[in-house]
């Protein structure tokens, strides 16, 4: 037992380390190509510039403006600050409720004594309210203000959706937040919501960049919580028209059978060409993917190593129902204990292989490493998984598949020697401060020491969608994964760790 609880330790440490390679303090630094402090020209000693992934970007008589929306946006204005000094004049930041008194004791969180950027929180619990709306407003109001000598940086992370709420009128704030409640409470993905918000918002697909045609420049850095980065759909993609064909917001709504209940106004703005057209932002126009979570996998790797375990990176597109994920999971997990029993020859174990088929082979030689070494195999996975709500319960996507895994792997003797971990890269796993949490045996064995509980009750508690109370009254939280907020977020990291 002593061991395994090592192992989980491992994980943990192993999820931190992820974490802390997506900070922004990180991602925003010369080692990565932004190398944003001027220089003069070494020409004339006259021009003044910066270099953003090898373009060069002049600064000469120009005024540099900061706006930003998002969970990880407070450090990126951090690093932004520091290097553009007196060139930077004004900025707006809209970011989560309590973020600054969450980073109190964090010195590369914090912004000078001396800042031009004023700060706005709001979107408590990742959803919008009227301060975010003001920031919103705002934010429109500085893009709306460039000229030709103003260069605007954009600061985009997970959760800038939420707080940018700029709905067309006559639609109201409440009216928009219920309708992406009822979407999400349906399963609906963030792509598929964001689908939504971008049809009834003012700012967001294209329209906050489309503001800003005026100015010499707009400058995005984007940290990517969405799958595959497609960088129209971050944040709903304020500065960055529609690039791919997908879904409209009325079909969308029509999967999830909520379109005829709408009331008629909504229908109509859904409907409207102003909803239907794609803005194209000026030529003056860049964004630049700066994190995403292939670097924090990368990061998890090199971790993995060192903890003496053979990493795999299966897949960084997680993307659907947790149950049907767990479902997925269990078989993989069958498949490799049946190969390693020679009860599966390659090719049916490639037949059963879960992910894409382009790396199985990568796959099947690290699996056969790890017979080599007797070193165990740790599968990482990250994505943006989705939960039914089903019950009136506190938790998270992360926290309740991790639930699931802890009672398929505890039901299944062959899977006693697993461990998983699901955890938020945001440090926030739903409405509840748990970043996720950790899936074993050991999780329902320790649940069942007390007599006067079965397999049952832990049924109970994910039909009512408390996964948080779980763990929380486990063990005084033993199996929780708690970090707090991280001023980041790049979706989830999963761990599976076979022994």
């Amino acid at each position: 037992m002593a061991a395994k609880l090592q192992h989980i330790q491992n994980l943990r440490h192993i999820f931190q380390r992820s974490v802390d390679s997506v900070r922004p303090a990180q991602l925003l630094s010369e080692s990565n190509q932004y190398a944003l402090r001027p220089q003069l020209s070494e020409k004339d000693g006259q021009q003044l510039s910066i270099n953003i992934q090898g373009k060069i970007l002049d600064l000469t008589h120009k005024h540099c403006h900061v706006v930003g929306f998002g969970k990880a946006v407070l450090g990126m204005a951090v690093q932004l600050e520091k290097s553009l000094d007196k060139n930077l004049v004004s900025g707006v930041l809209s970011i989560p409720m309590g973020t600054r008194q969450q980073f109190n004791n964090m010195p590369e969180m914090q912004l000078s004594k001396q800042t031009v950027i004023d700060i706005i929180e709001g979107a408590p619990n990742n959803q919008p309210d009227e301060h975010a709306f003001v920031a919103a407003q705002r934010i429109k109001e500085v893009a709306a203000s460039m000229t030709e000598n103003d260069i605007l940086f954009v600061l985009i992370s997970g959760g800038g959706s939420a707080l940018l709420p700029l709905p067309r009128p006559p639609l109201t704030l409440t009216e928009k937040m219920q309708l992406v409640r009822r979407l999400a409470n349906c399963g609906a993905s963030i792509d598929e919501m964001n689908v939504v918000r971008i049809a009834l918002s003012d700012i967001k697909g294209g329209r906050l960049a489309a503001a800003a045609r005026n100015a010499f420049a707009v400058i995005s850095f984007v940290i990517s919580d969405v799958v595959g980065d497609p960088v129209d759909i971050i944040a709903s993609g304020p500065t960055c028209s529609a690039i791919s064909k997908r879904q409209t917001a009325k079909e969308v709504l029509e999967k999830y059978a909520l379109w005829s209940y709408l009331p008629a106004h909504i229908r109509a703005l859904v409907e409207s060409p102003v909803a239907k057209e794609q803005i194209t932002p000026g030529r003056n126009n860049s964004v630049y993917v700066v994190g995403d979570n292939r670097v924090a996998t990368a990061q998890a790797v090199q971790v993995a190593l060192k903890c003496g375990y053979n990493p795999f990176i299966a897949s960084t597109t997680v993307e659907g129902e947790v149950q049907d994920l767990v479902c997925r999971y269990k078989n993989f997990l069958q498949s490799i204990c049946d190969f390693r029993r020679n009860k599966l020859d390659e090719n049916e174990l490639k037949k059963l292989f879960p992910f894409d088929a382009r790396i199985f082979q990568h796959f099947l030689k690290t699996l056969r490493v790890c017979e080599r070494t007797e070193k165990p195999l740790l599968l990482i996975l990250a994505g943006e998984p989705t939960v039914k709500v089903s019950g009136t319960g506190l938790g998270g996507r992360s926290q309740e598949i991790a639930l699931r895994m802890a009672r398929a792997l505890h039901e299944n003797p062959e899977f006693n020697n697993v461990i998983f971990l699901s955890a938020g890269t945001d440090g926030i796993d739903g409405p509840t401060p748990a970043a996720g949490a950790i899936g074993c045996d050991l999780v329902i064995r320790d649940f069942l020491e007390d007599s006067s509980k079965n397999l049952g009750d832990v049924q109970a508690y994910l039909q009512n969608s408390d996964s948080y109370n779980f763990y929380k009254n486990l063990k005084s939280g033993e199996y929780h994964v708690l970090t707090g907020h991280t001023g980041t977020n790049v979706m989830d990291i999963q761990l599976l760790l076979i022994l």
